[in-house]
């Protein structure tokens, strides 16, 4: 009999693979694995995830475990893939970030098609999941992406600001590509930067590539001009 190979993609249930094989990928694949913290027995918690891939088991595990600060959660092996530099900039601007009310959790989930992992940054003390940034983690490393709205509004500081920040509002990434184009689209953001009209879709805008420490007072201050209420206080 030909002996299934494991990979994340693996759907747990779909082939006949012993439980004993499932543990060891799984403690191969997640530091300190133990579902018996979770919810039992390992064959119980496997059954909970019977017809996911084993990726997603592994996200489902990890967002079970109890949060952790930032610091902490960075020194999982699982992040040996981000540089120092990297790191720091993740932990100054996650700092930097909860003085405006907004924290990461204390998860880091899988990155989807954006990237290996994921951190994104929620309101805190709110019902409705608001958030203002994530910061994608590839082996090459991160992306910062910010959430803005009524970016008509801002067109002024946006013009005035530093050219690697007015870029990522006037470069032709994540513009519109839809044709015909929709009316009143919900995805569409747009705006006029130097009397030129800006049409982006808000699936992939407002992306800042290698960010760094040097720019992040530049990112704080975007995320002041419109998180934080000309008279005193968060606007979200």
């Amino acid at each position: 009999m030909i002996k299934t190979t494991l990979s994340e993609n693996s759907i747990i249930g779909e082939a006949a693979v012993s439980t004993e094989r499932y543990r060891n990928f799984f403690r191969k694949a997640i530091e300190g694995f133990s579902p018996e913290v979770h919810c039992g027995a390992f064959e119980y918690w496997l059954n909970l995830n019977n017809g996911k891939t084993l990726k997603e088991a592994i996200e489902s595990y990890r967002l079970a475990e109890p949060p952790k600060s930032i610091e902490e959660r960075l020194t999982e092996e699982r992040f040996d893939i981000i540089t120092e530099p990297d790191k720091s900039f993740i932990l100054a601007f996650s700092n930097e970030i909860a003085d405006l009310g907004y924290d990461y959790g204390g998860h880091i989930g899988w990155g989807a098609c954006w990237g290996h992992y994921m951190v994104i940054y929620s309101k805190v003390g709110v019902k409705s999941k608001q958030v203002a940034a994530r910061i994608f983690i590839r082996e090459n490393g991160l992306i910062l992406r910010l959430f803005f709205n009524n970016v008509e509004k801002h067109i002024g500081y946006i013009e005035d600001a530093p050219e690697h920040i007015k870029s990522v509002f006037a470069s032709k990434h994540g513009d519109c590509s839809c044709n015909p184009k929709k009316d009143n689209c919900r995805m569409r953001k747009t705006y006029t930067i130097d009397g030129k009209q800006i049409e982006k879709c808000s699936g992939v805008v407002f992306e800042f590539h290698q960010p760094d420490m040097v720019k992040l007072p530049d990112y704080m201050s975007l995320l002041e001009e419109f998180y934080v209420s000309k008279k005193g206080g968060n606007k979200a």
